[in-house]
């Protein structure tokens, strides 16, 4: 048994170690002061009671620095049943404009999907950016995507997200479980696997969405809109995808403010690990999980026999080094401070939450804005 458990730590540890190699090889772009972006976006916006946040995103929307006539924001309205829609009306403008699926017939597609859906079908312009409605931008955030695009001759991209830190316990626990992920998916693109994205700050041509037939094949799944259509672009020949790695592309959206929202929201993002196609990011997903079901063995059987206490602190312990090495190099893109220091004291609650979150999303249906989907 010792022998496995070496087994299994080393090979955490090579991992890791891996994915840090891959995060260094992103390097951060000098934009240049005279450069003039040509791209034209379409920000599109699924709203489903966002009252309390669907200002400050317009607010946000209104401060870019970026050419007049060059971009517009489409908010969708996805059958709000608060005053989402009319804190949305007095901005709406040739600019920001509101689309209502009320108003609209039934279509096999739901929810978000359909949302997007939607506001791609009246976009103007020929990218398309999709972000969230608690979310807000660093105002040089379009100039720095068309910069990546038109440097790396891209048909789609992904950027980096990041949650919203108050400093309270539950924002921090969140933020570094979220900029993990962020940072492996980092770490793949760089090893040439463009493997995860977010829906939050996500970038591709509007003829591309119609190549690819938009949402058919995945309509039938709640979530993915973001990871699934990456997905079928990736296994085109020759996909041209780039990554926006750069502090100016960063979109601030807000954590979960409490517990069960939060777990909600992990399961339904568990929830598309079973329509991963991806080899390395399935596996890489999979022995994540299984060293994480080590790990809570391991501090059961602690508590049951002396003996495992030793074997326990040096797994966790040989768990812990290995994260750092990875979070070493995110937390000085994603300017996270305290990042070590969460890492050791939420040890424990990540690693029940790891392997819960995982075995709840093929057990049960979750809940998202008000809807029990599955």
């Amino acid at each position: 048994m010792y022998v496995l458990l070496i087994s299994f730590g080393c090979i955490y540890l090579v991992a890791f170690a891996i994915l840090s190699y891959g995060f260094k090889r992103m390097q951060v772009p000098i934009i240049p002061a005279e450069y003039q972006a040509a791209i034209k976006f379409s920000i599109i916006v699924p709203a489903r009671n966002e009252e309390e946040n669907i200002e400050k995103l317009i607010h946000s929307f209104n401060q870019l620095k970026y050419p007049n006539g060059f971009f517009e924001l489409i908010i969708v309205d996805d059958f709000s049943e608060d005053t989402t829609v009319n804190k949305i009306l007095p901005y709406c403008s040739s600019s920001v404009r509101l689309l209502q699926l009320s108003n609209l017939e039934e279509q096999s597609l739901k929810n978000k999907k359909r949302a997007l859906h939607e506001g791609i079908q009246i976009a103007h312009h020929e990218f398309i950016i999709t972000t969230d409605a608690d979310c807000v931008f660093n105002k040089h955030w379009l100039q720095t995507i068309a910069f990546f695009i038109e440097r790396d001759r891209a048909r789609m991209a992904i950027a980096p997200v990041v949650f919203t830190n108050d400093g309270s316990s539950l924002a921090a626990f969140q933020s570094l479980d979220f900029m993990m992920m962020q940072a492996v998916g980092i770490s793949l693109f760089a090893l040439g696997s463009a493997s995860m994205n977010n829906g939050a700050n996500f970038i591709f041509e509007k003829k591309l969405f119609f190549e690819l037939h938009g949402f058919d094949g995945v309509a039938n799944i709640a979530s993915g809109d973001d990871f699934l259509f990456l997905n079928k672009y990736r296994k085109t020949p020759n996909p041209q995808i780039s990554y926006v790695f750069h502090p100016d592309a960063i979109v601030h959206t807000l954590p979960q403010p409490s517990i069960g929202a939060f777990f909600q929201q992990r399961i339904r993002w568990a929830s598309k690990m079973g329509n991963y196609k991806n080899v390395l990011l399935t596996s890489t997903l999979i022995f994540i999980f299984l060293f994480n079901v080590i790990s809570l063995w391991l501090i059961g059987m602690m508590f049951l026999q002396a003996s495992y206490v030793l074997i326990c602190m040096a797994f966790l312990g040989l768990k812990i080094f290995s994260e750092s090495l990875l979070l070493n190099k995110a937390k000085q893109f994603f300017n996270f401070d305290k990042a070590y220091s969460t890492l050791i004291c939420f040890q424990f609650p990540h690693i029940i939450y790891m392997v819960s979150a995982a075995l709840f999303s093929k057990l049960k249906t979750y809940e998202w804005k008000g809807r029990i989907l599955r």
